[in-house]
Order: structure tokens, then C-alpha cells, then sequence
């Protein structure tokens, strides 16, 4: 059995007792929308599981993928899979305590559009407009996209509805559905989610059920989207969610891990179902209202997005005398001459505007290094992605003092992120100060750095784990301090 297995993720979530594996989400029908292989561990959703897959000539077909048949050692599919377990696995007895999916008893749809590839907002749309078309029985209530953005650059900030999911998906909000998203995973990205979606970040809780060992996520993204509105709604565990485990070459072990803030996003999918199970009047926006205001909130944190807590959901729920829903009429953010954008004093505009004359490519190398010192962490990412790689030395002594000073670890990212081009050898003294920092895009670039020279440098393996960072980094210390010393 797997060492210090987490708290059940119901537990963690706030529920008071586990869910029923007959009732959790019962009538509830999930699109998720990703690829999925099929696995015994999933042989018991029986015909409550259907895969849709739209094809290169807009062609749709739907299969089962409950069936012990097609198990395949492959990564396609494993992302789709570990949501579907982590809303609907079977109970398992680890030390003592239950797991069990959030909502077993649901119904699932899993949208294969071939995300991230040339066509995909054209092919989703047809699988959403067949889905909703032909599944009326599956009375679906819930839509999780945890790739929303699609391939849209997410650095250049635009408004929401240009991007193609969003636009794929406006036949389901518009019936009511709620669709469900990753907020993101690092703050070296600008895109979030548009205000219709609940945008879903994420905390570190340690594993743990007990709140008072919760922490923020220290690269956790939040702020105002491409049109102007704070992200994201709310939070949800992101590290070490366990299901079972589900990979051939851990047989041995008990249970696999989710994280992300796709895992995050797939368990309020699943607070939904349950919710909605429960209180089938309920309507998308009285639950994600009810799920925003009786969370809880961490103190001292600029993000004010709450922790999801479902007891307190579920006890407002009970007592509600006809929750209201008070629609949002906030206005978006919009340029149409970037010339003069790109000197408001909002940063949205500002981000809006310089997006749109890089995309123009009217600025000189000059103007865009003029952008890197803008107030705006938004502006700068943009600025300094776009400049991508040192053009020469001195400019790359010139990156070097930049991160130095840049206080933004998104912005370190980017500045990173091209030192990592052609990157030499004797950097090494550079190089190893920045493998405990809490940008996960830096230490990846160290981490990648290191790979470079494998028969000279130690690995530094990478983790999302805040609290695993400076233990991951000791090895790689321990060694440069051991050189240094003996060097001196």
C-alpha cells in the first residue's frame, strides 16, 4: 500500500459525509470535453459512459468504452480518463478511510474533437451542437473544458469571444448548461476564461481535509481576463488527488495522482452533479452563485476567489428561501485603436492594444523592450515573450539583470524562457540560483537546462509541489556547493 495516502478529495472538498455511489450526481448528465482510452477501471459506468468523436470531415460517431477491450499503455486519452475516475471511480479502502469519485452515479459524455489541432473550434462546435441535438435523455447539465483555450496564443490577450471555444460552446450556455474550466496553471500565461464559465484555480491543501493547513498556490494565476472581468470564481485542491491507479506499470501501487487545475475543475464538475442531483430546481447560476458566496476565502491574498466548501453550500441550499441569481451586467473591456490604447491607463487596454500591434508587427525591438518596464505584469509578459531570445551577448547579460529584478513570476518566466535558447555551458553559476524559485516555468527551464548537459550537471527533477521545491533543489545545491568549495 502507497505511503501518507491524501484525505479522500470529498473529504477535502468540504463534504460531510461521502457521496452515495447510487444517488451522487444520479440524472445528471457531464460533456467532458477531452480524449479518453478505455480501461477496466471504468467497465462499471456500463452504458452511463459514451465517447463522441468528431472527425476530420465533420463526420460524428458515438461508441461505449466500457469494455475491458483497447487497453493500451498510450498516453492519448490518460487526460480524459483521469477525469473520468476522479468523478466516478468505485470505492477503494485506504487506511482506514473511503475514496470513492464525487459523482458516481452520473452520466458521461466524452467529447473527442481532436483538441489542439488545425480545425478544432469548427469540429467542436458540431460535437456540441450533436451532442445537444441527440442527447436529450442525458439531461446534460454540466460541460468541463479543461483546454479551453484551444490554440489561441496565451500570452497575446484578446477579447474572450473571438476565441473558438468559446464561440463552439455559445449554444450551451445559452440552454442553461454550466460549463466548467481550468482558471490555468501558471501565471507566466495571460488568457483566463470568460465571465459565462465558472473559471476554476487552484490552492495547495496538503492532502488534507483539515482547513487550517491550507495554503494559496504561490503560482497561482488570477486577475482580469481579455475582457476585463477578475478570474477566476473559485478554488479547488490542485495537487495529489487521488484515484486508482490506473497506469500498467503501477500495479504495484494502490492509487495514481491528478492534479492540475484540470483535477481541480473535474471536482467541482463533480460538486455540480451532485448539487444538482440533489436540488434539481436549482439553475446553473443559482449554484455557482451558492458555490462563490459560501466558500472560504483565504486571508491576505489578492486573489479573493474562496475555497470551495460543499457542507456550506449544501446547509445554505437546504434553508434558501428561492435563491436568486442576479445576472452579471458587467461591461467588457474593448480598443479599437491601439495606437491610442496602448496609453490608457487601464491595463486591459494597454494588454489589448500592444496584442494587436505586435500581432501587426509595427513595433521595433526598442519599443517592445520600452514595454517590459510598464506597470503592468499583463504588458510585460506580452512585451518580453515577443521578444523571445537574447539577440547577442550583451543583450543576454541585459535578460539576466532583468529577471534579477523583475519581482512578476510570470515575467521571470518569459525572461527564462529565452535564456533558455542556446543556453552555454558557464552559465552554471546562473543557472543553479534559480532552481527553488516559485514560478513552476522558471525551474522547468533549469530543470531543462540541466538536461542539456546531463554528463556534467546533476537533474533537477521538476514538481508542482510548493512544498517539494526546495527539497528537489538540495541535490543540485549540495553539488555546486561541493564544486564551488572545492573550485575556492
Amino acid at each position: 500500500m502507497d505511503r501518507a495516502i491524501p484525505d479522500p478529495t470529498w473529504k477535502r472538498l468540504g463534504f460531510s459525509e461521502q457521496p452515495d455511489v447510487h444517488t451522487s450526481g444520479q440524472g445528471v448528465g457531464i460533456v467532458i470535453i477531452d480524449s479518453i482510452k478505455p480501461h477496466h477501471l471504468i467497465n462499471h459506468l456500463n452504458t452511463r459512459i459514451k465517447c463522441v468523436t468528431v472527425h476530420e470531415n465533420l463526420t460524428v460517431t458515438m461508441k461505449d468504452i466500457s469494455t475491458n477491450n483497447g487497453e493500451e499503455d498510450h498516453l492519448k486519452g490518460e487526460h480524459g480518463l483521469m477525469s473520468v475516475l476522479a468523478l466516478a471511480h468505485e470505492p477503494i479502502r485506504l487506511e482506514g478511510m473511503t475514496h470513492i469519485g464525487i459523482a458516481p452515479a452520473a452520466t458521461f459524455i466524452v467529447l473527442d474533437h481532436g483538441a489542439f489541432t488545425a480545425g478544432e473550434g469548427e469540429r467542436l462546435k458540431k460535437g456540441i451542437d450533436w451532442i445537444l441535438e441527440h442527447g436529450i435523455d442525458w439531461n446534460i447539465k454540466i460541460m468541463l473544458s479543461t483546454g479551453w483555450q484551444a490554440l489561441d496564443n496565451e500570452v497575446h490577450l484578446q477579447n474572450t469571444r473571438e476565441n473558438s471555444t468559446v464561440k463552439a460552446l455559445g449554444s450551451a450556455v445559452q440552454q442553461g448548461i454550466l460549463v466548467i474550466c481550468s482558471n490555468g496553471n501558471t501565471r507566466l500565461n495571460n488568457v483566463m476564461p470568460p465571465i459565462q464559465y465558472l473559471a476554476v484555480g487552484g490552492y495547495v491543501d496538503r492532502g488534507k481535509a483539515d482547513r487550517s493547513s491550507h495554503v494559496s498556490f504561490p503560482d497561482e494565476p488570477y486577475g482580469r481576463n481579455g475582457d476585463g472581468h477578475f478570474r477566476p470564481d473559485i478554488l479547488a485542491p490542485r495537487l495529489h488527488l487521488t484515484i486508482p491507479s490506473y497506469k500498467m506499470e503501477e500495479r504495484d501501487r494502490s492509487v495514481s495522482y491528478y492534479g492540475g487545475t484540470s483535477g481541480a475543475a473535474a471536482l467541482v464538475a463533480g460538486v455540480a452533479a451532485h448539487l444538482f442531483s440533489q436540488f434539481p430546481e436549482l439553475s446553473s447560476d443559482m449554484l455557482r452563485r451558492a458555490l462563490v458566496e459560501h466558500g472560504d476565502t483565504f486571508e491576505s491574498y489578492d486573489n479573493p476567489a474562496p475555497r470551495i466548501n460543499v457542507a456550506n453550500t449544501i446547509r445554505y441550499l437546504k434553508t434558501a428561501d428561492g435563491p436568486m441569481y442576479i445576472p452579471n451586467t458587467l461591461l467588457i473591456t474593448s480598443i479599437e485603436n491601439p495606437f491610442m490604447g496602448i496609453h490608457s491607463v487601464d491595463e486591459i487596454e494597454r494588454a489589448l492594444a500592444l496584442t494587436m500591434l505586435v500581432r501587426s508587427n509595427v513595433l521595433s525591438r526598442e519599443e517592445l523592450w520600452d514595454f517590459t518596464e510598464d506597470s503592468s505584469p499583463i504588458v510585460r509578459k506580452i512585451a518580453v515573450s515577443t521578444l523571445r531570445e537574447p539577440m547577442n551577448e550583451q543583450e543576454r547579460q541585459f535578460y539576466w539583470e532583468c529577471l534579477l529584478h523583475e519581482k512578476e513570476g510570470g515575467v521571470r518566466g518569459w525572461y527564462m524562457h529565452g535564456l533558455l535558447q542556446n543556453a552555454p555551458k558557464e552559465e552554471i553559476h546562473n543557472w543553479v540560483n534559480w532552481a527553488t524559485d516559485i514560478n513552476w516555468s522558471v525551474r522547468w527551464c533549469v530543470s531543462e537546462y540541466m538536461a542539456q548537459y546531463t554528463e556534467y550537471f546533476p537533474q533537477l527533477e521538476k514538481t508542482q509541489d510548493p512544498d517539494s521545491i526546495t527539497a528537489n533543489a538540495l541535490p543540485l545545491w549540495q553539488w555546486y556547493t561541493a564544486l564551488y568549495c572545492k573550485e575556492n
